[in-house]
């Protein structure tokens, strides 16, 4: 937190969804028709304007919509003060507001955004993240990714990816697409869309940094044996060896029995992310801790980890720790070798 700023504390924190994309996906386009869409939603808007142009004004006025411009650089570079302004003008009437959206510029890493709202204590009582969602232009998207690894992390970083102009793309194509988009981030929901319409999509209901969603998104993951690596190596067409090769982005899963030192896990994976801010773009995970009766759910962005209590381990049921990352030049074998020296050695692991 910026000094001098003490956001006050609210009785119900405020959902925040985060817009992200590169120029010309769509992302304005979207907003808009999410504020048509949620006519009832009381919307404050952060809009991250840099060079682009900014959201509808006449839509904006006469739904009454409060709109923050941040015009004195990227938020996603610099968190600058006013970022933090806007978020204390937006406390002093929680009474008043349903939903917080924020639109990134389209150059922008969007980590420094979701890791506030994180490691944040202060903000972290006071706002949510429902969901960061990408917008992605289908006629241009395997180009940008070749060229633009902000694009690529864009994807990484998000829950939900939106492959806009779909109309202009014959379903081969379009199958090709999500491939790409899968292979960067397994975990995301894909959504196919023209001009930016939600097509029926809860967008804001996600929820997708709840405790809940988390675990049921790490149960959902199955891809625990075989590296993206190994799939791009085997893919030749359209550019995505090229992208692999490039990038070198992975998503890893791990899977074990046995349980975990609690206290040596937290020190290896606050080491972990501190240390590879820029190569681990995102992790989460169930963990089984020595002694716990329930499971903890933990997720990471750039620099920040937070741990959670989940549901609680069922009578009989066999219990494990499963956990995801996904990010640059991860070693799984490496990666492996490190996490088994963290299992609770020598002694009884049952509750």
């Amino acid at each position: 937190m910026k000094e001098g700023f003490q956001l006050q504390q609210i009785k119900e924190r405020i959902p925040v969804t985060i817009i992200t994309g590169f120029l010309g996906a769509g992302k304005t386009t979207f907003l808009n028709h999410i504020l048509l869409k949620y006519k009832n939603t009381r919307f404050v808007i952060i809009e991250n304007e840099f060079g682009e142009l900014g959201v509808d004004g006449d839509l904006l006025i006469n739904e009454n919509i409060p709109v923050y411009e941040l015009v004195n650089g990227c938020i996603c570079c610099s968190l600058n003060n006013d970022f933090y302004s806007a978020l204390q003008l937006i406390l002093e009437k929680p009474d008043v507001i349903d939903h917080l959206l924020i639109e990134t510029t389209g150059i922008a890493d969007p980590s420094q955004v979701i890791d506030l709202f994180i490691s944040n204590e202060h903000i972290r009582n006071n706002f949510i993240v429902n969901s960061v969602i990408c917008l992605t232009d289908s006629t241009l998207l395997a180009t940008t990714l070749d060229n633009e690894p902000e694009a690529i992390k864009q994807i990484a970083l998000s829950d939900i990816v939106m492959l806009n102009k779909i109309d202009l793309l014959q379903s081969a194509g379009t199958e090709e697409l999500k491939t790409m988009i899968s292979e960067i981030n397994p975990m995301a929901e894909i959504l196919e869309t023209s001009h930016a319409h939600t097509n029926g999509s809860p967008i804001l209901s996600t929820k997708a940094y709840s405790c809940q969603h988390i675990e049921q998104s790490t149960l959902s993951f199955d891809n625990l044996k075989i590296s993206l690596s190994d799939i791009f190596k085997n893919n030749h067409h359209n550019g995505v060896e090229n992208i692999a090769l490039k990038h070198t982005i992975r998503a890893e899963g791990f899977l074990f029995n046995e349980c975990f030192d609690k206290e040596l896990f937290n020190i290896w994976i606050s080491s972990l992310i501190y240390f590879n801010q820029n190569s681990l773009y995102r992790a989460k995970g169930i963990l089984y801790f020595k002694n716990s009766k329930k499971k903890y759910i933990f997720q990471a962005v750039k620099g920040s980890c937070v741990f959670e209590e989940g549901s609680e381990w069922k009578e009989g049921e066999s219990r494990f720790s499963k956990i995801v990352f996904i990010g640059k030049f991860i070693d799984r074998s490496e990666m492996e070798n490190k996490l088994e020296k963290l299992f609770v050695k020598h002694e009884t692991q049952s509750v």
